[in-house]
């Protein structure tokens, strides 16, 4: 099966926030600072008697807030540029994926390297209802737009075929 991939700006971002926020959880961290601080502005809007508690309380409040929206803001213009930067406002053929039932047989090539995988070394494969992810390593993975298939049945059937079905998951 021969994949020729045209990435668009869209499925880019819906892969990143897939990755960084759902598979890595990347959310945690902010939501918990936005937590601890809550609870901490909570704790001095409890001690009206104590001079400064109310002060102290909003700007744990403000901070607590603040600094996790400022994250996410800058996290989804970062993403923005991203897609601008790598000129996928419009979609565009960003590499080449043949996969074959060999067990050498995942074949990627961007025109200026090519790179062969073994089956036995993917890390997993996510399949949602506009792409299926191919994790070749837990760093790296291959987008495949469901977009650039005939029958995007006809991958998953191979992936689930060649992989433990732990390592196949469908979102």
């Amino acid at each position: 099966m021969i994949i020729e991939v045209q990435l668009s700006g869209a499925e880019f971002r819906r892969f990143t926030i897939f990755d960084l926020l759902r598979r890595r959880k990347q959310w945690q961290g902010p939501v918990l600072f936005a937590l601890i601080l809550g609870v901490s502005a909570a704790l001095c809007f409890t001690r009206t008697d104590t001079q400064g508690a109310m002060l102290l309380g909003n700007v744990l409040l403000a901070v607590g807030l603040g600094l996790p929206c400022v994250y996410f803001a800058y996290f989804f213009s970062s993403l923005s540029r991203q897609v601008r930067q790598q000129g996928l406002t419009r979609p565009q053929h960003v590499y080449t994926v043949t996969l074959t039932e060999k067990a050498q047989g995942i074949l990627a090539d961007n025109g200026r390297e090519q790179l062969t995988y073994a089956w036995k070394s993917v890390h997993h494969a996510y399949r949602n209802l506009t792409a299926t992810y191919l994790y070749l390593t837990p760093q790296r993975a291959l987008i495949l737009p469901h977009t650039c298939l005939e029958d995007p049945d006809q991958l998953w059937a191979l992936l689930t075929k060649k992989l433990p079905k732990e390592k196949c998951t469908v979102l």
